[in-house]
């Protein structure tokens, strides 16, 4: 994908347009916290020109990016002096659970070291009965440890399963983070959790300091943040106080127009916070 200055411009003075936070939310929500792309979003367009893509993100008004499985093949090194000179910080990274297994935790590791990123979350883990969900926690647990001695946490994403599978009583995202300690980082998708009809608050409260990185999805109104369904003048302050953000990241899923619904996605949550 080549995109022009002219273009590049007018995704950065877009994004840069958007008023500050109302009155009432910027009180609820006293710290500036930076934002991120998760890279997810704009996928395709990263595999076909990596660097323009980079550069695109930070026009944007983006502080920093949420690394994705690949890392579209990009070594540590490379991927660093790309953001670095684009002016953006590395927010951490979605990585798979076998990346984080004994045999390739310190590759992974040191990978994230060169880059600055401290957030190794798992995207996606499944099961069909507690046992399962208990040992998926027992194993993020066991990974606390390991990580400390590189600076680094180990986390977990929802997607809607997690919300909607109860066992005695108690859904899995429950049974993840009842059973792992506060290190584990309780990493939210707002737009899923929603999806599947749960409000987000109640658990950003319950696991209270443990969403230090976010992620800022839309449900509905096409995927763009604030035309949709979530009560953001609810999740944001709650994220921001109890959560303890360090990191709001935006992810949006629009296969037909990522680039602009990145800009988009950053103008409507800008309108926000």
């Amino acid at each position: 994908m080549n995109i022009s200055r002219r273009e590049l411009m007018k995704l950065g003075l877009g994004a840069l347009a958007v008023s500050a936070l109302p009155l009432d939310l910027r009180a609820a929500c006293p710290k500036s916290i930076p934002i991120a792309l998760q890279l997810y979003s704009i996928r395709e367009d990263c595999q076909k020109n990596l660097p323009a893509m980079i550069e695109a993100v930070a026009k944007m008004g983006y502080q920093g990016v949420e690394l994705m499985a690949g890392n579209f093949g990009a070594d540590a090194k490379e991927f660093r002096k790309l953001i670095d000179a684009n002016g953006l910080k590395c927010a951490g990274t979605h990585t798979p659970k076998e990346s984080l297994d004994d045999a390739n935790i310190a590759k992974t590791a040191d990978y994230m070291a060169e880059i600055g990123g401290k957030y190794l979350i798992v995207p996606w883990l499944n099961a069909d009965s507690k046992d399962g969900w208990l040992a998926y926690a027992e194993w993020l647990t066991s990974r606390v440890e390991i990580l400390k001695k590189y600076g680094m946490a180990v986390g977990f994403h929802n997607h809607a399963h997690e919300m909607t599978k109860t066992f005695d009583g108690k859904c899995a995202w429950d049974i993840i983070f009842e059973n792992t300690p506060k290190e584990v980082i309780h990493q939210l998708d707002v737009g899923h959790c929603v999806h599947a009809g749960a409000d987000p608050v109640p658990f950003i409260k319950k696991y209270a300091g443990r969403s230090k990185v976010n992620h800022i999805a839309e449900f509905g109104g096409g995927g763009i943040i604030g035309k949709g369904q979530v009560k953001w003048n609810e999740v944001l302050p709650a994220l921001a106080n109890e959560g303890g953000a360090e990191w709001f990241i935006i992810e949006c899923e629009n296969k037909e127009t990522p680039v602009q619904d990145a800009a988009d996605c950053l103008k409507g949550l800008k309108a926000l916070v």
